[in-house]
């Protein structure tokens, strides 16, 4: 314990006196009423073998929120320009977004995927 004022007393010097901290209890998970929200599985793997594509087009997806995935098209560019085009680079360097899309996925019953388009255009 401090003798000045100024300087916050922080309990005793000695660690083994302090109590143990009991454990918090857990806050609550939301109303009783509403009904829990199942966990939505990443489906981005399976998004992007299912899509179509154009040759020489890469897909990448990404899940943003609940059933909500961003898929994006990438489609090569011209290696004319480089001073050396025989050198290949990553997908970043030699790929532009061609096209773009908010999907939202969920798998049927059958284990089919159900793909709808919410954003974009795809061809």
């Amino acid at each position: 314990m401090t003798e000045n004022p100024s300087i916050p007393d922080n309990g005793p010097d000695d660690q083994q006196q302090q109590k143990p901290r009991e454990p918090r209890p857990h806050p609550e998970k939301g109303p009783v009423f509403a009904a829990a929200e199942s966990p939505a599985h990443d489906l981005s793997e399976e998004i992007v073998k299912t899509v179509k594509r154009t040759a020489g087009e890469r897909v990448t997806c990404r899940r943003i929120f609940g059933n909500n995935y961003r898929c994006n098209w990438w489609t090569p560019q011209s290696s004319s320009g480089y001073d050396n085009p025989n050198l290949s680079g990553s997908t970043v360097t030699t790929h532009r977004v061609g096209r773009s899309a908010l999907l939202r996925v969920m798998k049927t019953p059958e284990g089919n995927l159900s793909i709808e388009i919410v954003n974009g255009a795809p061809r």
